[in-house]
């Protein structure tokens, strides 16, 4: 389960950081104001970051207290979901968002190109792929935890007591005197142990 949970939480606050990083700037000229400079973070252009990330942690809790086909469909989530953030993240390396230019409080003359800055960026598509390879593994199976004794007893105790109820069924059948000479010699009839038996109790005597 530990390479599970490295990833998952590795992951989610990779993408939680980028989400906090500014990763698009542009310079404009305001005829009012003059020179503006307008920022895009990692949340404006990938809103999927931060919900990921905390369906990420959640998933790993989920993970942890679940089984089979549920603990799958949880990996499913997280694997999808991670993937969906890498890809995001993977095209807003290659161009600048409209949010750059949507956020201008007034329409205003660019001013050269928009700047990237990729740390933002490469720490998101790292997040997800982590986040997906979290999901992937649970998936697959990977950290499942065995179950415990406890719930297997039931199954357990079906095997065991056919062969209780057999063997007194059988001391039910025994002949009354058997009973009478197990008791003269001290011993308990309904005991089914091999030193037990009525007809040990008989050769005793």
């Amino acid at each position: 389960m530990a390479p599970i949970a490295g990833c998952a939480v590795l992951g989610a606050a990779l993408a939680a950081i980028a989400a906090g990083l500014t990763w698009w700037s542009a310079d404009f000229s305001d005829p009012l104001t003059g020179p503006v400079t307008i920022t895009a973070s990692g949340s404006s252009v990938a809103s999927e970051l931060v919900p990921v990330a905390l369906v990420a942690l959640a998933g790993l809790g989920a993970a942890l207290a679940t089984h089979g086909l549920l603990r799958r469909i949880v990996g499913a989530v997280l694997l999808v979901g991670g993937a969906l953030v890498a890809v995001r993240c993977g095209l807003a390396l290659g161009a600048a968002p409209a949010s750059l230019v949507d956020d201008l409080p007034r329409p205003a003359d660019p001013v050269g190109a928009a700047r990237l800055s990729p740390l933002g960026p490469v720490l998101g598509m790292v997040g997800g792929l982590l986040i997906a390879v979290a999901g992937g593994l649970i998936v697959a199976g990977r950290g499942a935890r065995p179950m415990s004794a406890r719930y297997e007893a039931p199954g357990v105790s079906g095997s065991v007591r056919p062969g209780r109820r057999a063997g007194s069924a059988a001391s039910a059948q025994a002949a009354p005197e058997d009973w009478w000479k197990a008791l003269d010699a001290g011993s308990d009839p309904t005991d089914e142990g091999p030193d037990r038996r009525p007809d040990a109790a008989d050769g005793g005597r």
